[in-house]
């Protein structure tokens, strides 16, 4: 999952980090040094510290003076506003430019989704979520605003980091993707918007049901 074009070292760097920190090669507790990750990845320090940098500025990771950086997880109110920035971005696009949705766009969509299911409940849930952000993606390319597309995968990605720890056990089911390709297929615009809102909205309710110790049927947690 690449955060930015390898156009340096620094940039390979970066994109290395960050996929370590989605694939759970970090601990939250961990602190991140210039000198393990120089020795991790076996570069100089000038890129490291450019990247670490760089990171921080997207607040991926909080410093610590003396000691290095550690990954930041949002905060509770961080991550409401991240969902309701994606609800209204996502579902306003989706409600405005639904005739750009080609049937090309759903078999692409519906062919990413079967691919996840296939794999049943043996898929972990960073398998759950690289198909949640590229169907999101996908979906979000169709209206042709790249702008808008980098905010909105910066958001998925800071979002991915509050459920690292608490939904790493968790196996979720694709059904409202399904759903959703169902009714834009059948020009059912109102209610494929809603089913997207849905879709955004249901992480922070399973990982208050996981915190809790609830089960989750509805989106096939175990």
């Amino acid at each position: 999952m690449k955060r930015k074009k390898e156009d340096s070292i620094k940039d390979q760097i970066y994109n290395k980090i960050f996929a370590g920190i989605m694939n759970n090669e970090f601990s939250f507790d961990e602190f991140l040094t210039e000198k393990s990750l120089m020795e991790k990845y076996q570069v100089s320090r000038a890129p490291v510290r450019e990247a670490l940098m760089q990171l921080r500025s997207d607040r991926i990771i909080a410093s610590t003076p003396r000691h290095g950086y550690r990954i930041r997880k949002p905060a509770q109110e961080e991550l409401r506003d991240i969902i309701n920035f994606r609800t209204v971005m996502e579902c306003s696009f989706l409600e405005r430019y639904h005739d750009m949705v080609t049937k090309d766009r759903i078999r692409e969509l519906r062919t990413l989704c079967q691919e996840y299911e296939n794999g049943g409940e043996s898929r972990s849930f960073m398998e759950y979520w690289k198909l949640n952000r590229e169907f999101h993606e996908t979906l979000f390319m169709t209206y042709k605003n790249e702008v808008a597309l980098h905010y909105l995968l910066e958001s998925i990605d800071r979002q991915t980091i509050y459920f690292l720890e608490t939904m790493k056990n968790c196996y979720m089911a694709a059904d409202l993707h399904f759903a959703l390709l169902d009714y834009l297929e059948q020009g059912d615009f109102r209610t494929a918007s809603t089913l997207l809102r849905a879709d955004i909205e249901k992480l922070p309710i399973c990982e208050s049901l996981v915190a809790d110790k609830v089960e989750c049927v509805g989106f096939s947690l175990c």
